[in-house]
This record gives C-alpha cells, structure tokens and sequence, in this order.
C-alpha cells in the first residue's frame, strides 16, 4: 500500500512540475553574442603637426556594434608607441606604453568631434596612436586605425611675402626661415605650401604641389578677384610633412593688363555717305569694343569714336578737304581700367579735291 501511495505522489509532482513549465513558457530572443553591445570602433583617427607637440583628432561614436543608439561614454583609452627613429622598424608590432585615459562621460552627440594634444614629444622619434571608446568597465570597443608619424621641431615662418602682378599672373616671393621654433637655426632642407583664399573668406585652398624655392608664379588666379596669400615652410621628415608658421596674409586683386590682339584685315572704302571701313571681328569674348583713328593731310590724328563700337565697321561721314587721309582700328578689352591693343594696319583714302 506504501509503495503505492508514493507511485501516486511521484506522479503528482511531475503532472505538477510540467504544468508550471507551461505555464511560463513563452517565446524567447535569440541570445545577444558577447560584445555586441560594446561600441563601434572609431575608423577616422588623424593627427595635425602643431608648436606644441601632436593634435590627436576623431569623431566620437554613437552607434554600438548591433546599430543601436550608444547612450553614453565613460571615455577614450589612447595606445600610444614611441621609438627613436634608428631603431624604427615600419611593419613590426608597435611596443604600445602605458594606456592614456581620456575622460569624456558624457552623451555621444552627431558630427562630434574629440581633440587630444599630446605636448610630451621629442624630435627624432617616430609616434604611433590608437584610440578606443570606453563605454563601461570591461566594456571598450574594438581600436581605431592607426597613424604614425615622425615628429620634429616646426619651422618658423617664412618672412618678407611680396606679391607681384605680371602680364602672366600673380608672382608671390618670400624669405625661408632661418631658425626652428624653438630658436635653433634651420639645418635641413625646407619646401614651402601656398595657401590662397578670397579676399573676406577663411577658405584656405593649397595650391598644387610643393614649392622647392623662394617664388612661385600663380597662374590660377581670376581677373577681378581680390585674393589674400600666405605661405607655410615644409620639413619632409621620415615620410611626415612637418609645416612650420605661416606667414601674415598678403591681400591682392589680379589686374588684366594684358592687351587684346591689333585687328585685322581694315578696308577703306569711298562712298557716297563718306568713307566706310571694315575689318575682321575679333572672336574674344573679353573684347568690349573698337576704336577708330584718322590721320589727315595736317598730320593731326583725330579719334573718331569715344565710346568703343561693338561691331566691326564705321562710316566716317565726315566732309573732308582733298587730301590722302589715313585710318586704323584698336581693340579694347573688358579690363578695368581697359587696355587698348596695338594698332591694326593703316588703310589710306584719297579724297579728291573738289572742283570750283
């Protein structure tokens, strides 16, 4: 009878136990892989050459791994290597020191940005950097790209800029540096970086390429534009652009003084509203207009037009006294002020005297 008293008791408890299993089961959620919640790695580290050592620059995070929002950061952890350039080895693991902590604490925003100074740097040796985004304790991100570069001493700024216009372009010439921002003098072969913008813009654009001497004719410029320059010393050191000061802007307006062509193919012609002439039109668009001259018997030179004709043809309905009486044209362009061409050829008319 015992035996079968605990039989019932045994299935009692099982009916029991799998009704509560039933009870509670439910649909569940995959579970969530480790690390996934950790934040996205940063892939936009740079660095800027500055006085003061090495500008660190990157965009704070604000998406985990798995896409979702990234609430908050506790911080960044910078992995920082510093190697004397002789024993600089390009390819082999950098010996990364002592982790540099950067506080943050705060709620990542769009389109920010994180800016680290690093002011303990020594000329002469090559720095790598990573960075990675501290979320919570055990919980950092994977680590950024990594930048290397080779840190010296800037130069100082060049001195004397003086801008020159030609007849083909703006011509800008300097004074190198002689001595590196710290006081020493300049023993290394500088290049220089030009930088141009308009005139009442802080939009620096570099002009191409690097300079390997003290001038540099800009043929880029826009007539009637006013520009200001400046100019900047390059160190090429160990594969890194080290740019030193720049100098004080240098503000100019391209002037046009280049003359347009001399017309060409003037013919005289006698009729009977009086002395028409022809020539070739120009096709230059910065042509304004044309000038006409007539030179009499006298000598005297009279300018026929004042303001210049916008087609390539006058009649001269002038009555004249017999004599041989000569003509040439002039192109004017749309310069201010506007430059006048050289002189076409002379096309010569006898106006005959006339009978008593």
């Amino acid at each position: 009878m015992d035996n079968i008293i605990g039989i019932i008791s045994w299935k009692r408890l099982i009916i029991f136990a799998f009704c509560i299993l039933l009870a509670s089961c439910g649909r569940k959620a995959p579970p969530v892989p480790p690390g996934t919640l950790r934040p996205k790695a940063i892939k936009d580290l740079s660095y800027k050459v500055i006085p003061e050592g090495i500008e660190l620059k990157w965009s704070v995070p604000v998406r985990n791994r798995d896409g979702s929002p990234l609430v908050r950061i506790k911080g960044f952890r910078l992995l920082k290597a510093e190697i004397p350039l002789e024993e600089y080895c390009e390819g082999c693991p950098p010996p990364f020191g002592q982790l540099i902590e950067v506080p943050f604490d705060a709620k990542p925003e769009k389109a920010r940005k994180m800016v680290y100074e690093d002011r303990t740097v020594r000329s002469g040796t090559q720095y790598i950097y990573k960075v990675c985004t501290v979320k919570g304790w055990l919980n950092v991100s994977d680590t950024s790209n990594q930048v290397s570069l080779a840190w010296h001493v800037l130069p100082s700024a060049p001195s004397g800029l003086m801008v020159q216009l030609t007849k083909e372009g703006i011509y800008l010439s300097w004074q190198a540096p002689s001595k590196w921002t710290d006081g020493r003098p300049v023993d290394k072969e500088l290049l220089f970086r030009i930088y141009r913008a308009r005139t009442g813009t802080d939009k620096w654009k570099t002009l191409p390429g690097l300079v390997n001497s003290t001038g540099y004719l800009d043929l880029s410029a826009k007539k009637r534009v006013h520009y200001q320059y400046r100019v900047a010393a390059v160190l090429p050191y160990h594969g890194t652009e080290i740019e030193g000061l720049h100098t004080p802007e240098t503000t100019v307006q391209p002037t046009d003084i280049i003359p347009p062509a001399a017309p060409a193919g003037l013919v005289a012609v006698r009729s009977a509203d009086g002395i028409e002439l022809f020539w070739q039109e120009e096709k230059d668009s910065d042509i304004s207009g044309y000038i006409v001259y007539r030179k009499g018997p006298d000598e005297l030179i009279d300018k026929l037009n004042n303001k210049p004709l916008p087609v390539s043809g006058f009649l001269d309905r002038t009555i004249l006294p017999g004599g041989l009486y000569s003509y040439w044209v002039t192109a004017v362009d749309k310069a201010d002020p506007p430059n006048e061409s050289p002189l076409s050829d002379i096309a010569e008319v006898e106006v005959l005297k006339e009978k008593p």
